[in-house]
């Protein structure tokens, strides 16, 4: 039976989400900021469109399904920007990124960039922990983004770059922020894969990561306005519902800039395609 929405939830333009929690303390995150920008990266800063098309690849589980389209437009040219451990799951299939993007500040995550690809550009948070940092020292193409930008963090970055840095909008996820990122170096056609946002059939990646195995499930249910016919239903952990959100937001505000294809089945293709779509969580 289903429940009231949880009080908890709060609500965006008549959509309702849960609270996003930030998973590493506020002076963990400093100490990793201060580390990171002494390494001597490049910035990533923003440059003037170019038109160039990139296919960015998350690690839903609709990825496996859109595997053949995702690989075609490699074949044909097409540069690929992949977040966490998506890296790990084309090199498998012998896909070769030409960026990788993480933003996690936890230790563990530090495994997202090995192996070392040639070619490959690693664009990595001012927060990620020093052994992310310390996996890609020697490497050619590395470079350092901001996304934690409030209060003693925006200090901190004011005082070091002399107030000559820019930070990297987006949201709270690494899909949402790499999105922006692409959007900051140029690109103005962007293909999303595995970028479900949603369990399918138990999975929440297309790969093992057993540190989702224990995330809570909502019930979110989604129609477009006035045809309630229409609805179709998902299941979402907290971060699949605000990483939904901060999509949302970003498209309403940055889509004039860009063009934008989800690929597969997923929560944010549909919410993509139900423009003024009426979205409830449930939590049965």
């Amino acid at each position: 039976m289903t429940s009231n929405i949880d009080t908890n939830l709060n609500v965006f333009e008549g959509v309702a989400f849960h609270d996003s929690r930030v998973n590493t303390d506020d002076e963990t995150l400093l100490a990793n900021i201060r580390s990171s920008i002494r390494r001597g990266h490049g910035q990533v800063l923003p440059t003037r469109p170019h038109g160039g098309r990139i296919l960015i690849v998350g690690g839903g589980p609709t990825l496996a399904e859109t595997f053949d389209e995702l690989r075609d437009l490699y074949f044909q040219g097409v540069k690929i920007c992949t977040v966490n451990g998506a890296y790990h799951w084309l090199l498998e299939r012998n896909i070769r990124p030409s960026c990788q993007v993480v933003i996690d500040a936890r230790d563990f995550n530090a495994r997202f960039v090995m192996p070392d690809v040639p070619q490959c550009r690693y664009f990595l948070a001012s927060q990620c922990s020093p052994k992310m940092f310390d996996n890609v020292d020697g490497r050619e193409f590395v470079g350092i983004f901001h996304d934690n930008v409030d209060g003693a963090a925006k200090e901190l970055l004011d005082a070091y770059y002399l107030h000559h840095w820019a930070p990297t909008i987006g949201g709270t996820t690494v899909g949402t922020r790499a999105i922006a990122l692409m959007a900051m170096l140029g690109y103005t056609h962007m293909d999303l894969f595995g970028f479900d946002s949603c369990w399918f059939e138990e999975k929440h990646h297309a790969y093992a990561q057993t540190e989702n195995d224990a995330d809570r499930r909502y019930r979110v249910d989604v129609a477009p306005l006035e045809h309630p016919e229409l609805t179709q239903r998902f299941y979402c952990a907290p971060w699949h519902i605000k990483q939904a959100e901060d999509f949302i937001a970003f498209v309403r505000g940055q889509g004039h800039q860009f063009l934008l294809n989800v690929h597969g089945r997923g929560l944010l293709a549909f919410l993509l395609q139900a423009a003024g779509a009426s979205m409830h969580v449930t939590t049965d």
